[in-house]
């Protein structure tokens, strides 16, 4: 009898503990988005959006299906912005949720399954936890800017070509082309960004878990 009140205890502690990560992934992905801090130069005039980054970090240390509850928020914080805040000629794209939310559910799951998958392949290796939370930040990220810039061009194909063209500098510019031109470049420099960001995060928390 005490054994099942311990085990009960425990479930409802843990599952608290995860309503409050949740709660704070949340309110780090909300800060992301509002302030200056969710844009990272890289190079030039390219910067890098790390407002995934407590997505894939969720789906990490929480799994599957708590990824894809943050990435649902976020994508619902992407479609807020977008209506409140348009600051690009695209912006009005997302306020569908087809383009805004659901491409972002994925983001956390595929960042679990990322890390857990290069585990098992780097299992011989010293690094491997190091490995894997650095390939499943960048798996993560890159699912966002392929599944958000694919849904972007089956959806709105012809509607990103009317934009470009009220733009001097973009007139005559297909939307595969820009499509793949974001996608080459800022792209890549955000999933190395979010991989190189995520590793001590996550380390952090397991250390701090196994404390526990």
């Amino acid at each position: 009898m005490e054994r099942e009140q311990e085990v009960k205890m425990n479930k409802k502690l843990k599952d608290v503990k995860t309503l409050v990560i949740l709660g704070v992934m949340l309110a780090f992905t909300i800060i992301l988005d509002f302030t200056p801090l969710g844009a990272i130069p890289v190079f030039g005039a390219i910067n890098a959006t790390i407002n995934h980054l407590p997505t894939v970090v969720t789906g990490i240390i929480l799994g599957p299906i708590a990824g894809a509850i943050i990435g649902a928020s976020f994508g619902m914080v992407s479609l807020f912005h977008a209506v409140t805040r348009p600051n690009t000629i695209l912006a009005p794209l997302f306020m569908n949720p087809l383009v805004s939310v659901l491409p972002r559910i994925f983001i956390g799951v595929m960042s679990y399954y990322g890390y857990v998958l290069f585990k098992k392949i780097n299992k011989e290796s010293k690094k491997v936890n190091v490995i894997s939370i650095f390939a499943a930040g960048v798996i993560g990220s890159l699912t966002n800017t392929i599944l958000v810039l694919s849904m972007l061009y089956i959806v709105y194909n012809d509607k990103i070509e009317e934009l470009l063209s009220s733009v001097p500098s973009m007139a005559g510019t297909s939307a595969k082309a820009f499509i793949i031109g974001i996608g080459t470049t800022q792209g890549i420099g955000e999933s190395i960004v979010i991989g190189i960001i995520a590793l001590p995060i996550v380390i952090a928390w397991q250390k701090t878990k196994k404390r526990v």
